[in-house]
């Protein structure tokens, strides 16, 4: 008597399964979600040739070496930042392939921090007539990510605080605070 009802149930499962499947919806991310997803934020598929960051009156550049191969600090003349560190801050900017937008058309950027910026990184890559402005604001509410606005495009979007933790590791190597220990 026991094994009627598993024989019935397993029956059961087997008449039902093939219709699950058949009446489920398969879900499809459309096309220009999955481009929007694959294309990097700036475009930038032929690399970096340099970048400049500005925090209030400090200032540094860094720029590939002749060969190509890697970075090497050129401003201000006389420090040191590690080539990881440069290499790491050329990867997230490659790599950036999505972000969320927090306004299409901003009017008011004081309400970001953008009206007058932390930080200002201009970005050089080759095949760019114009250097990428990326200017950055405050920090959202959750301190998760700070608030970006590329020069030229009304959106306000938010980055990943790698970067700003970068920005902030570079001129901390700058100014000898860091690498003492090293």
């Amino acid at each position: 008597m026991r094994t009627r009802p598993a024989i019935l149930y397993t029956i059961v499962f087997f008449i039902l399964l093939p219709i699950y499947f058949w009446i489920q919806p398969t879900i499809k991310p459309s096309a220009a979600l999955e481009k929007e997803r694959q294309e990097s934020l700036l475009k930038l598929n032929s690399g970096i040739d340099a970048i400049t960051l500005t925090s209030g009156p400090e200032s540094l550049r860094f720029q590939k070496t002749p060969d190509g191969k890697r970075y090497t600090l050129v401003a201000p003349p006389g420090k040191f930042i590690p080539q990881d560190l440069m290499n790491a801050m050329v990867g997230l900017l490659l790599n950036a392939k999505s972000v969320e937008v927090v306004s299409e058309n901003s009017n008011d950027l004081a309400q970001f921090g953008l009206d007058h910026p932390k930080a200002v990184m201009t970005v050089e890559a080759p095949g760019k007539p114009q250097p990428i402005k990326i200017a950055f604001g405050n920090e959202n509410p959750t301190h998760t990510a700070i608030y970006a606005q590329i020069e030229g495009q009304p959106k306000v979007f938010l980055l990943g605080q790698n970067l700003e933790y970068y920005q902030s590791l570079m001129f901390q190597w700058i100014e000898g605070k860091q690498g003492k220990a090293a």
